[in-house]
């Protein structure tokens, strides 16, 4: 019998078999507390393979650390000669190896933490022949591979169940596939095999033995939590009869779900946040019964025109939404019937055009030549007409009260705005999203067609104001009802942050469990001689970047030791800031801004005054547009970024209450500003 013809067998790695007095099938789990991790592994297993039961993982908290200051530092660093090293093994090898420690009762679940937190972990194995004594089984040629199997333990349904594992398949659309149904040490289809390497060490000053070890991916964690879970597992010999017999791709089911998130991230999200602020603004200027009623038009006044650019803007997206998805009532926006429409078209362009002319906004909303659109269908046809999109995307300055240039359109209409009567008379919020008769209140279906009414927990004004935003979510409705039903194969992706929901929700129950497995894989060989699989590790979870647990990486951070006038003005400016004509022209306004009219800005009537910044413009001299290179102090932008910091942090601790946790000092004596090294 050759070596080729024996079963193999994973087991775990050779150098634990004499701690533990008889050899195990697990692989083990090792863990480092430094980056070079890589060298304190191979020195280990060069100098004293027995010391590596002092690195088998264990359950630990930053406040609970496992005692990795009294293991020693096996890494080379000292170049010693040959014979040196060798009677160093020789002494080493006649020490009895320490034991693993024990696993304790109770003890909480081995939780692996990221990189950022100074951790890395390695699974090891050693591939074996199943023969007496378990002599190591060499790869004898390309047509072998080893590799590292991460598994995912989830109920085999999503009512929940007993935890079988799950495979990672990598690709355009990774995913978690559940693997064979009765033995999960087989290999799924596609599944991803992490890659492994080689680990040398002596048995003796003779025999050379070899350990496989791979680096666990825990930084990868969000990515693997995020990815979606399909329950219905598929058997490798399926895999490689599909793969060579592909089938024709499976049809996309018929939906309306991309096209509607669509339109609720260029459309209905947007305006229902223009409806969140203004209600408030709108809110302070009616209660505000001493101030002055003209004062209080002109104010809402130049407020609605600067509502007025955010409108046309949505208005075009809306627009061309409408041309993209929903062309029968695009093309019938300028005139014509509903004839030939569906139910669900005919409402929508019924609604369009039933949108009454908005008196109240309209108040002091007159410019010269330019008119009040008669309804949100007007608004829309004028909004799509040539020329009108180029002029807004090129345009560089904003709209204000007087503004009468042909890069504007030549109407008026508020999506929201501040509506009024007379000067400064029955203020209050306004616009088209209040005015949708007869439509009924829905919930969402799985397709999301449809939109739920949820209850919020906001209370006051804020809840007030959520309030008005969410009857856009019932013209989200309407246009859903309008979409034809089709695969969507041309349709904007839906956002990550609606998939990841979708996710969230299938595995709400889920504890976040993993496993790794060791797989040996002979490309000849076919469904007789089948991948051979290892034994499960232990199970884990993976820490979050934010885990409270996690323990935190030691970082240094000097800043500028002389902030006198003298010291920092001796800090080079290397760092070049390129801005454009426009946010040249934003920032130089910026800088004729003081403290006095930032908080003004932000206070209550009647001592709100709004920032007056004109109808800005980009950087001109003369006639030439000019951007600008500006070279900043790193050193005094850091301590304004520190120094704004701990202003926002006490601001907002009356919300979060999180002062006493945020930072500790201590003296550092003779630590001076002038003298010394820096």
């Amino acid at each position: 019998m050759t070596a080729l013809d024996h079963p193999l067998t994973w087991a775990a790695p050779r150098p634990l078999w004499r701690a533990a007095g008889q050899p195990g099938l697990t692989p083990a789990i090792l863990r480092f507390a430094q980056d070079d991790f890589a060298d304190q592994l191979l020195g280990a297993m060069d100098t004293d393979p027995g010391a590596l039961a002092a690195f088998v993982a264990r359950h630990e908290t930053w406040r609970t650390p496992p005692g990795e200051t009294a293991r020693p530092d096996l890494a080379q660093r000292v170049p010693l000669p040959a014979p040196v090293k060798a009677n160093h093994r020789f002494m080493l090898r006649g020490k009895t190896p320490a034991p693993v420690a024990p696993e304790v009762p109770d003890a909480p679940l081995l939780k692996l933490y990221q990189p950022a937190h100074q951790r890395h972990y390695v699974a090891t194995a050693t591939l074996a022949c199943a023969t007496s004594g378990l002599p190591d089984r060499k790869l004898r040629g390309s047509h072998e591979s080893v590799g590292m199997l991460l598994r995912r333990l989830m109920p085999s349904t999503a009512e929940g169940s007993d935890l079988v594992e799950y495979a990672w398949i990598p690709g355009d659309e990774p995913r978690w596939q559940r693997v064979s149904d009765s033995d999960p040490s087989v290999l799924a289809p596609g599944e991803e095999m992490l890659p492994v390497f080689p680990i040398s060490h002596r048995e003796g000053e003779t025999i050379r033995r070899k350990t496989w070890g791979g680096n666990i991916p825990v930084g990868k964690r969000d990515d693997y939590i995020a990815a979606p879970v399909v329950r219905e597992a598929v058997s490798l010999v399926e895999g490689q009869k599909a793969a060579l017999s592909p089938a024709a791709p499976a049809a996309s089911a018929n939906s309306t779900q991309a096209r509607l998130s669509e339109f609720r991230m260029d459309v209905a999200e947007p305006w229902k946040a223009m409806i969140r602020v203004i209600y408030k603004e709108a809110e302070e200027l009616r209660i505000d019964t001493e101030g002055d009623p003209a004062e209080k038009q002109a104010t809402l006044r130049k407020r609605n025109y600067q509502l007025q650019m955010q409108s046309w803007l949505l208005l075009l997206d809306f627009g061309h939404f409408l041309q993209r998805h929903i062309a029968n009532v695009a093309a019938r926006l300028g005139s014509g019937s509903t004839a030939g429409l569906s139910t669900g078209e005919r409402n929508l362009l019924e609604w369009l055009d039933s949108t009454p002319v908005q008196t109240r906004l309209q108040n002091g909303m007159s410019t010269p030549g330019k008119t009040y659109a008669a309804s949100m269908r007007d608004a829309l046809n004028r909004v799509l007409q040539s020329g009108v999109a180029e002029t807004l995307e090129a345009v560089e300055t904003d709209y204000v009260p007087g503004s009468t240039g042909t890069e504007w359109p030549a109407f008026h209409y508020l999506l929201a705005g501040i509506g009024s009567v007379g000067e400064g008379g029955s203020i209050g919020l306004d616009g088209p999203f209040k005015h949708l008769p007869g439509l009924p209140v829905v919930e969402a279906d799985n397709d999301g067609v449809e939109v739920a009414q949820f209850s919020s927990p906001l209370t006051g004004a804020i809840s007030a104001a959520e309030e008005q935003a969410k009857l856009v979510d019932r013209i989200s409705v309407l246009v859903g009802r309008a979409l034809p039903v089709s695969t969507e194969e041309t349709a904007r992706p839906l956002p990550f942050a609606e998939r990841l929901s979708k996710v969230m929700l299938e595995t709400a129950d889920d504890e976040g469990l993993f496993c790794i497995r060791f797989a040996h894989c002979n490309c000849d060989c076919g469904p007789l001689h089948p991948p051979t699989v290892s034994q499960p590790t232990e199970r884990f979870r993976m820490a979050s970047f934010f885990d409270p647990d996690a323990p935190a990486r030691e970082i240094k951070i000097m800043l500028p030791r002389d902030t006198s006038p003298a010291g920092l003005r001796k800090h080079a400016r290397g760092t070049a800031f390129v801005m454009s004509n426009m946010l040249c022209g934003q920032v130089q306004r910026a800088k004729g801004l003081g403290l006095i009219d930032l908080i003004r800005q932000v206070l209550p009537w009647p001592l709100h005054k709004d920032i007056d910044v004109g109808a800005g413009g980009g950087c001109k001299d003369g006639e030439v547009d000019i951007g600008m290179i500006c070279s900043l102090s790193i050193p005094i932008v850091t301590l304004c970024a520190l120094i704004l910091l701990m202003i926002i942090v006490k601001l907002l601790d009356f919300i979060f209450k999180w002062v006493p946790w945020l930072i500790a000092c201590f003296p550092l004596p003779n630590f001076t500003a002038k003298g010394g090294s820096s």
